[in-house]
Formats: structure tokens, sequence, C-alpha cells
């Protein structure tokens, strides 16, 4: 896992953001995608409420123009970075926060990686969020 410090420049969704990132001496926008999570698609009208919410959550976490780590995982089939994102001026991992506060679901998470799957434990048993009631908002991936 590589870790880069990178500048939030816009959150156009609940689990993806853009950052403009700086290689040598060539600067360029970027987008990251949150890894281990899924949020509901704002473009889905029965989703559209907690799609929003889970955006306007992670607005609320991170600022635009705050320096993040961005521990990078990979790259998905988009080319976004897939990686977790670290505020650095308190050390909150923004994926994890989506997941404890019910905006978001697991996916594709290592099952090592317990204080995911403990979260999401803890946002279903007080059914916040998504887990308020069963629906497509559950499981996002079915819907793309």
């Amino acid at each position: 896992m590589t870790t880069e410090r990178m500048r939030v420049s816009y959150t156009p969704d609940g689990d993806t953001i853009r950052c403009w990132r700086t290689v040598g001496t060539t600067a360029g926008e970027v987008r990251v995608r949150l890894a281990y999570l899924d949020t509901p698609e704002i473009g889905h009208v029965e989703c559209r409420a907690y799609a929003v919410a889970a955006r306007a959550y992670l607005r609320r976490l991170l600022a635009l123009n705050e320096v993040v780590d961005v521990r990078i995982v990979g790259q998905d089939v988009y080319g976004r970075i897939l990686a977790e994102v670290i505020r650095i001026r308190d050390g909150g991992n923004c994926g994890l926060r989506l997941i404890h506060g019910g905006y978001a679901a697991l996916w594709q998470c290592p099952q090592s990686r317990g204080e995911y799957y403990a979260a999401q434990d803890i946002a279903q048993q007080r059914r916040l969020g998504i887990w308020r009631t069963p629906g497509p908002w559950q499981t996002p991936w079915r819907y793309r």
C-alpha cells in the first residue's frame, strides 16, 4: 500500500472524491474511489435520498482544499484510484466513518479489515441510514 498526500477538489458522490495530485513537478486532478465500500447511486430514483445523504456526509467530513493522506490499494476498471482516505487533521478514516454511520455498505472488503466489518455490524444493529429499511440501497453494486 502506497500513501500520497493529495488536496480535495470536489466530492461528486458518496464514495468518490476528486483530488489534486502532484507527481514530481506535474500536478493534475485524479478521481479517488474510497476502498472497501459502496454507496447508493444518485441516479437511481428509489435510492436518491440515501445517495444524497452519503454525499452530504462525505462533504462534511472533507473540506474543499483539505490535504488528506490517500492510502492507495489499487485502481478500478474506470481508472479511478482505489484508496482509503485519511484526514490529516485527526487521522479519521473517511470510508470507515461512512460505513459506521450507515451511509455505505461493504464492498470487496478483505476479511482482514475487521474494523470495517465491525463498523457495518454497528450500523446494522442500530438501523442507521441504509440499514433502516431493506431495499436496493443496501446493495448498490447490483443497481448500477
